[in-house]
């Protein structure tokens, strides 16, 4: 029998165990501050790891144009992917938005079992990473400047990833139970587990 992959209300002989809330001031701000370490330790390391020369100064308008554009498609496909692990593993209604401190997709209404979190969790960081990996592979042999800008975009992926990450290593550590329940409203999670 398969696996149920989320709960309509909170089964018997659970409790919140944990819960956090990005639109919260100290928890945004503590968020931020680790995405913005993050994301200029990475942009260090493509800026230090390129031939400047090689760079061609009269596509910078170009760069940037292409750099704005995957930036606002990146935040947009990012939640959407989220969305569509969700969606395809509890079929239930999506809530997306945007707080402050994150853009965020949730299902409000149900509460997924650790597994189905997971599974969303880590869509985002597993696809973009593997579709820009090799994108930089390629770049630095042949575009620096393009490298750069894949590799900024690199950066703030990893940086912007900071909330799944957060999540996705507290299931891995702290609640293993394959019981455990997740009520993920987009900008708050509550984690459930047995008494």
């Amino acid at each position: 029998m398969e696996h149920q992959t989320f709960e309509r209300a909170i089964p018997e002989g659970y409790r919140e165990v944990y819960h956090i809330d990005a639109a919260n001031k100290k928890t945004g701000l503590l968020l931020t501050l680790g995405s913005l370490l993050i994301a200029a330790g990475l942009i260090f390391f493509f800026f230090m790891s390129i031939d400047y020369v090689s760079i061609d100064l009269r596509n910078l308008l170009k760069y940037n144009l292409v750099f704005l554009a995957a930036m606002l498609a990146y935040v947009v496909l990012h939640e959407l992917t989220h969305g569509a692990v969700y969606k395809a593993l509890t079929k239930e209604k999506l809530r997306f938005g945007i707080t402050w401190s994150a853009a965020f997709c949730g299902v409000p209404d149900i509460y997924t079992y650790r597994d189905t979190a997971l599974k969303s969790l880590v869509a985002p960081l597993a696809l973009f990473s593997v579709l820009l990996i090799p994108l930089l592979i390629w770049l630095h042999r042949i575009d620096a400047g393009w490298y750069l800008v894949t590799g900024v975009i690199f950066s703030l992926h990893i940086s912007g990833c900071i909330g799944d990450l957060c999540m996705t290593a507290l299931f891995l550590t702290k609640f293993k139970d394959p019981e455990t329940l997740m009520r993920d409203t987009g900008p708050e999670q509550w984690i459930y587990g047995k008494e």
